[in-house]
């Protein structure tokens, strides 16, 4: 996984290095289940998640999010091992990843919310 910060021999880790990283983990069998933009609907994307979920098939997704003062992104996928990761990404000093994984997942029936939302995890 990517994280850290941007010393001056180590290039910045960009949204699209965290997309790609995001993609890469998800699998090459992952459905694609789009990205929501700032002040938009979450609605389809936690609908493909939460169905893709139900039918054990391999998703992943974005969430942009307004920065005070640089890019934040979060991301949800699966793998084909079931494994539910949630993600998040700042631009902020070079750029960082982080990733933490949804401990025993089940589907919620909220959808129109966070990319949290979708499932209940266990802490």
């Amino acid at each position: 996984m990517l994280s850290g910060c941007n010393d001056d021999d180590i290039p910045p880790i960009s949204l699209e290095d965290f997309e790609q990283e995001v993609i890469n983990v998800a699998g090459t069998q992952a459905i694609d289940c789009g990205k929501v933009d700032i002040n938009e609907s979450s609605l389809a994307v936690n609908t493909c998640i939460s169905d893709s979920y139900i039918l054990n098939t391999p998703f992943y997704s974005f969430y942009m999010v307004e920065g005070v003062d640089s890019t934040v992104a979060y991301a949800v996928t699966m793998d084909v091992n079931g494994v539910v990761l949630y993600w998040s990404y700042d631009s902020f000093d070079g750029g960082q990843i982080s990733s933490r994984v949804c401990e025993d997942p089940s589907a919620t029936s909220e959808l129109t919310g966070a990319h949290t939302d979708v499932f209940n995890c266990t802490e």
